[in-house]
């Protein structure tokens, strides 16, 4: 039977989210505060530059390849995906460099010179990594309740999935050299948490990483959602944009929705806002004391000109990089030398620039607003030459002379332009008592007929993953839960 939704959000999972229930012959609007769909995965475009704002790239192409089958749609007639290599380079702060190539036996070249033996040692955790993987994948596309622990089906799969073990120290069981651990943890940054706090489960992104492989779309990131949206689009799914709600409250077996000047009803409601601020802002109900994902400090750069010796993808590591994460995730405060990420897209893509002009996007971990120590926008100055030095360093470059356009976001940003509780621009934290069957589930217990969707609940953050995540909501309202 057709139900008529609402879904307030055109992030990545609430676009997801729309086109399955379109396809399942459901009438469903959305509505979003910006002016174009995408959230946090979004463009800024500026004298023929094109930056993508959020994700860099796509890991998992078979979760997205889901969603299209789910839809009954040839994904390559939407997306144009490009496997990298190399995938990316590492910069170790005492000059040494690691390339990870597309060929893994290419890698264990690379990870032999730094440390003789872990080749052997790559391929026993590529095969641990993909038992884990393995016990996983089922679970991706299922709602879990903290209650669910207590059916013995699923006591042996703590043991199996090594839930009380952390992401460094499954890594340090089979590498030696902290260069090598950081190497195969460092994805944990990009979910927002410390290696070292982070459970060892979450390695399946190492799986992803070297066995699936990296991937870039043609035309840039902002090419998903505007897929995602034009799926929608095909089964009938109307969007609203500049629409933004500003609260919700029950009436009845209903919803009110307050836009602008006016109310809009909703029977069935899918949040895909950031579930913290969903939560608190627009349902004014109290929340848990979760633990937040930290912030990012970006610098979108326009060059006059090309520049050579980076990959598409690549990180500079901090001189001390466990100070680094600690003074992130526990001291609150900034890092004066900070590990960071440069993003090169027009190595791969040059339609992003102009001709003979390159991109760079450049990502510093930072803490997030909540009891944070010190100010990015006050301290920025210092932070963007201590990381242009390293760069010009490396490169020998002069990378301020290089600037033709340049756009910059800070934590309050993600804020004020996305409701993103503290600015935690991963959303909740993905440590051990806010993941899988802990971390939010996909509907209100409270409230019939209310869903959620989104980096902050089940199964978690991350592109694909919450591409997952909408076909959790999707079973959910088909089965009338």
């Amino acid at each position: 039977m057709s139900k008529r939704i609402v879904v307030v959000g055109a992030g990545v999972g609430g676009l997801a989210t729309a086109a399955r229930l379109s396809k399942d012959s459901h009438i469903v609007e959305v509505l979003e505060k910006l002016s174009c769909c995408g959230g946090r995965n979004n463009i800024i475009e500026d004298k023929g530059f094109r930056f993508d704002t959020g994700p860099s790239f796509v890991m998992m192409p078979d979760l997205f390849e889901e969603l299209f089958s789910y839809c009954g749609e040839n994904i390559k007639d939407y997306l144009d995906l490009r496997a990298l290599d190399p995938s990316y380079k590492i910069f170790y702060p005492d000059g040494d460099m690691l390339t990870v190539h597309k060929d893994s036996n290419r890698t264990k070249e690379e990870l032999e010179r730094i440390e003789p033996g872990s080749g052997i040692k790559f391929d026993a955790f590529i095969k641990e990594v993909t038992r884990i993987y393995n016990e996983i994948r089922p679970l991706l596309w299922k709602c879990f309740t903290p209650w669910t622990m207590a059916n013995p089906r699923y006591w042996p799969l703590v043991t199996k999935i090594r839930a009380f073990d952390s992401y460094w120290g499954l890594a340090k069981r089979f590498f030696k050299s902290e260069k090598l651990s950081y190497a195969f943890t460092f994805e944990a940054m990009f979910m927002g948490v410390s290696p070292f706090e982070t459970p060892a489960f979450y390695s399946v992104i190492s799986y992803a990483d070297h066995v699936q492989k990296i991937f870039h779309p043609m035309g840039g990131m902002y090419k998903v959602p505007l897929a995602l949206e034009s799926l929608g689009r095909k089964f009938g799914a109307k969007y609203r944009y500049n629409c933004e709600v500003t609260n919700i409250k029950r009436a009845g077996d209903s919803f009110l929705l307050d836009v602008r000047d006016r109310q809009i009803e909703a029977e069935n409601l899918v949040i895909n806002a950031d579930y913290a601020y969903a939560k608190t802002d627009l349902l004014k109900c109290h929340i848990p004391k979760y633990k937040y994902s930290c912030s990012v400090y970006l610098l979108y750069l326009g060059l006059k000109t090309k520049i050579s010796g980076l990959a598409h993808h690549n990180l500079f590591f901090a001189q001390d990089l466990r100070k680094n994460l600690n003074q992130i995730f526990k001291d609150k405060s900034l890092s004066f030398d900070p590990s960071f990420y440069v993003h090169v897209p027009t190595v791969t893509d040059p339609s992003l620039a102009p001709e003979g002009k390159d991109i760079l996007y450049i990502l510093v971990p930072v803490p997030n607003l909540q009891e944070n120590k010190e100010d990015v926008s006050v301290n920025e100055d210092k932070i963007r030459s201590i990381v242009f030095d390293k760069i010009n360093r490396r490169l020998g470059i002069n990378l301020e002379d290089l600037i033709e356009v340049e756009h910059r976001f800070y934590p309050q940003d993600f804020v004020s332009r996305y409701n993103i509780k503290y600015g935690a621009t991963f959303g909740l934290a993905h440590n051990l008592m806010q993941s899988a069957f802990l971390r939010p589930i996909n509907f209100d217990r409270k409230y019939k007929n209310l869903y959620f969707v989104g980096a902050s609940t089940q199964p978690g953050g991350g592109l694909p993953v919450v591409i997952a995540g909408s076909k959790i909501v999707a079973d959910l309202i088909n089965r009338g839960r």
